[in-house]
């Protein structure tokens, strides 16, 4: 019997216990932040900022104050589904533009590298002093200082 009775009042207790700890406090602060906490909110929180309290208690009381009015950009509304959807395509088209145009200038890079090392082979073969053909006639001196000048051009651009 006595073990009965001790736990009865065990049991007593810890639900006077928990209620107490049950007591908690919602509210938005200053910058709409959802605070919780087992202390009441700060005096200065408006009542209709106050979202819950412990059962019982009464809502402390604060003097109205007016709110500052939040400026036109602070109050800007969430985008719509069809303007972040217009949003996604604009980054979509800018970015699918700047990749076009980035393998645009390693193509022109790679041709201009492929032109540079043709352009000395050339010249190359062009220094040795030996004779050559070109569209199965052998070169002449003029046409060979002819192409030494056109390469030179191209080899300057090189750099």
């Amino acid at each position: 019997m006595r073990n009965h009775t001790t736990k009865a009042i065990l049991l007593g207790a810890m639900l006077i216990v928990s209620a107490i700890a049950h007591a908690q406090y919602a509210w938005l602060d200053e910058k709409g932040v959802r605070q919780y906490s087992d202390q009441p909110p700060p005096t200065n929180t408006p009542a209709a900022k106050i979202l819950k309290m412990p059962h019982g208690m009464a809502q402390p009381k604060a003097e109205p104050k007016a709110e500052p009015a939040a400026p036109a950009s602070a109050a800007k509304p969430a985008p719509t589904l069809a303007e972040r959807e217009a949003d996604y395509k604009k980054r979509h088209a800018e970015s699918s533009e700047s990749d076009k145009k980035a393998a645009a200038e390693k193509k022109t890079a790679d041709n201009k590298r492929a032109s540079c090392e043709a352009a000395a082979q050339n010249k190359a073969q062009l220094d040795t002093g030996r004779r050559l053909r070109a569209e199965g006639n052998v070169m002449t001196e003029e046409d060979k200082a002819k192409e030494q000048a056109r390469i030179a051009t191209i080899l300057k651009d090189c750099k």
